[in-house]
């Protein structure tokens, strides 16, 4: 039996597969090398994603804050807007019926205006924190709203016959007084729940 392997000894195949194997080692070993490059990169990758993550959620948990800041702000306005607009529509009311409460014939200015302008929007406030303050509310508008109607017709009335402008009268004052007693229900819950 001859000794040599394709024209090489057996000495010489051994050497060529010693050297085979260390270059298929080199080779294995620069790809697992290549393969924790990119694990690392990937890594390193999702450390900086969760490092924006956190940023994120820091940044949105203090708008949050900004934002719970501001609400509790404009419910405390809106709270003392309704509370002083209810105080207002009362007084204004009062002196409404003490103006057309004469047995004479009252003298009424050119314009007639029983609620505040804001009131409307201290409703729409009253309705976001308390519907009934608000209900009470825009019922009390309603019958200030028919009073001042009543108004304007009893100041058409001639003085001299006060059968032309008693029942106006009579009519403005009731409607006053319901308006004054909604007002005041709205009153006393705003200031009972709202202390």
């Amino acid at each position: 039996m001859s000794d040599k392997v394709f024209g090489l000894s057996v000495n010489q195949v051994m050497a060529y597969a010693a050297i085979a194997n260390v270059i298929l080692v080199l080779v294995l070993v620069s790809i697992n090398m290549y393969y924790a490059w990119l694990a690392k990169r990937q890594a390193d990758a999702s450390s900086a994603q969760v490092d924006s993550s956190n940023r994120q959620r820091e940044i949105a948990a203090e708008t949050l804050s900004i934002l719970r800041k501001q609400i509790e702000q404009q419910r405390t306005a809106d709270l003392a807007t309704v509370g002083l607009q209810l105080k207002v529509a009362i007084h204004t009311i009062e002196d409404w019926l003490k103006r057309i409460g004469s047995v004479a014939f009252p003298q009424l200015p050119d314009e007639i205006r029983i609620l505040p302008t804001d009131f409307g929007i201290a409703t729409q406030r009253a309705n976001a924190i308390d519907p009934i303050v608000a209900e009470n509310m825009g019922a009390a508008s309603l019958y200030a709203g028919e009073a001042e109607t009543n108004i304007r017709i009893l100041r058409s009335g001639n003085p001299a016959k006060p059968e032309s402008w008693k029942e106006m009268q009579d009519k403005a004052t009731n409607n006053l007084n319901i308006a004054k007693y909604k007002l005041n229900v709205a009153r006393t819950r705003w200031e009972s729940t709202n202390a």
